[in-house]
């Protein structure tokens, strides 16, 4: 298929979000633009405007076929938008832990695109050398309020899950995994919280995204809310003893389950299954299926 490129990126872009059955408005699609080179706004409106490969019904765009996914989202917003208030309330709690110094939303929420049945995931940042200190105040936090997630929990709507830690030393995100995969996770992280403007610093230690999403940063930044600290708790909690003897504990709990999860002195990710591998195998077969070549 002998596409130009702004309609190769739009198709592409289009084809990422199918794999998650997931229709985009075209600010969306601007904002998630898979491409190598930047493209102008107007170049981009024009040609989707004139796409024959897509549908628009509804203020959203999604593949010839597959408008099923467009009744679907719109019934999920509601949902969508209860699931956020909750992790609001929840990570203005979370956030008086002084260490915290980011508190965002990934997976389905942060892309708008869950059901009442669906957990909230959170990704932290914490100061220096203070994870497992952190994680665990977070925990007892979570469980006091009955909303943390439990490993293999299998009725888990609204629980909060701790997928991904990290303190401020490890900041860019999966280095070593810079591809198509992480930056849309990047780009989709929807922050609640932050202290010392750590959100802007999360940002530029991963500006590579741009490599593969090139209007992602482009966008209007979220308004935070701030915590002021409690200097006392820090100094009485969260030391370097505490954090050596709960990184102890749970490094040893930790290691009798671990299959593909990271768990270093920095880094805690759970993902026991690595949706990385199979959504970049998808992309590449749907790009296929049309004639695309790919190099993701």
């Amino acid at each position: 298929m002998q596409l130009r490129p702004v309609q190769r990126a739009i198709l592409t872009t289009i084809l990422y979000s199918d794999i998650f059955s997931f229709p985009l408005t075209k600010d969306e699609l601007w904002k998630f633009l898979i491409s190598e080179k930047k493209i102008s706004r107007s170049e981009f409106g024009s040609c989707l405007q004139n796409s024959s490969l897509l549908v628009h019904k509804e203020a959203f765009y999604c593949l010839k076929k597959r408008e099923r996914i467009i009744t679907q989202r719109k019934k999920n917003l509601p949902e969508v938008a209860r699931k956020m208030k909750r992790a609001q309330r929840i990570a203005q709690i979370l956030s008086r832990i002084p260490s915290v110094l980011f508190i965002g939303v990934s997976g389905g929420l942060a892309a708008g695109n869950v059901s009442k049945k669906d957990d909230i995931d959170f990704v932290v940042i914490t100061k220096r050398n203070t994870l497992f200190a952190t994680r665990f105040l977070l925990l007892i936090i979570l469980q006091t309020m009955g909303v943390r997630r439990f490993r293999n929990q299998k009725e888990a709507a609204d629980t909060i899950c701790l997928n991904l830690l990290f303190d401020e030393t490890a900041i860019s995100w999966f280095e070593n995994k810079q591809d198509i995969y992480i930056a849309r996770e990047i780009s989709q992280l929807f922050p609640l919280f932050e202290r010392n403007n750590m959100y802007h610093k999360f940002l530029v230690a991963n500006s590579w995204i741009k490599k593969f999403l090139p209007n992602t940063l482009d966008s209007k930044q979220h308004q935070l809310s701030h915590i002021k600290d409690s200097m006392l708790f820090s100094k009485i909690i969260i030391n370097s003893f505490t954090e050596l003897v709960f990184r102890f504990i749970q490094m040893r709990w930790m290691k009798r389950h671990q299959t593909n999860e990271i768990v270093t002195k920095h880094v805690l990710a759970f993902h026991p299954n690595d949706y990385r591998i199979l959504t970049l195998a998808q992309l590449r077969l749907k790009m296929r299926q049309v004639g695309l070549l790919t190099k993701f």
